[in-house]
């Protein structure tokens, strides 16, 4: 399978994919970070579920301050040779993602697209609770369209289908996080 970064300094870069991992099509990752541009256009980015690496490795190459997290040894190898091989400044972290919310940090992107066999509801609910979302943050998760995942209280929910595929963004209510990133 043939992964290319979409853009910035990695543009047109192939990724080693590991054969663990399912990456983002390239549709949904350019309308994912079409949808950041304006939203959240910088700052730090998490992709919890880092498998091949398409995601917060496009991240990285955009500017963004990204840290993956992946529990599988080999993806991670992975992840960490097309960081070098790209000159990519990452951070990635070997482990379980609920289990390390607590400990990675706050970020103004989470992103996350767990393994379809998750309870992809449960765990949104979880993250929404967490506090790794700054505040003015954006939560994006990716899932089959056959899940559904509701509104939370505080929080605006948006959805965005490409064929198989549903992004739900989650966003703060009251707060357009440009205070919080330096932009206006």
């Amino acid at each position: 399978m043939s992964v290319r970064i979409l853009a910035g300094s990695a543009k047109g870069r192939a990724l080693k994919v590991p054969a663990s991992a399912r990456p983002s099509g390239a549709r949904v990752r350019k309308s994912l970070f079409d949808l950041l541009a304006t939203r959240v256009p910088s700052g730090r980015f998490l992709d919890l579920h880092g498998g091949s690496g398409a995601v917060g490795l496009e991240a990285a190459s955009r500017g963004y301050a990204a840290t993956l997290i992946e529990r599988d040894a080999a993806a991670v190898r992975a992840i960490e040779g097309n960081a070098r091989l790209l000159d990519l400044p990452v951070r990635v972290v070997r482990g379980d993602a609920s289990a390390l919310l607590g400990r990675v940090g706050e970020f103004e992107v989470v992103f996350s697209d767990p393994p379809y066999t998750q309870d992809i509801p449960a765990l949104t609910r979880r993250l929404l609770a967490s506090g790794v979302v700054a505040p003015g943050g954006l939560l994006v998760c990716q899932h089959p369209v056959q899940v559904r995942l509701e509104d939370a209280p505080g929080w605006e929910r948006e959805e965005r289908a490409y064929g198989s595929n549903i992004l739900t963004l989650y966003r703060r209510e009251g707060s357009t996080g440009a205070d919080k990133i330096g932009t206006t």
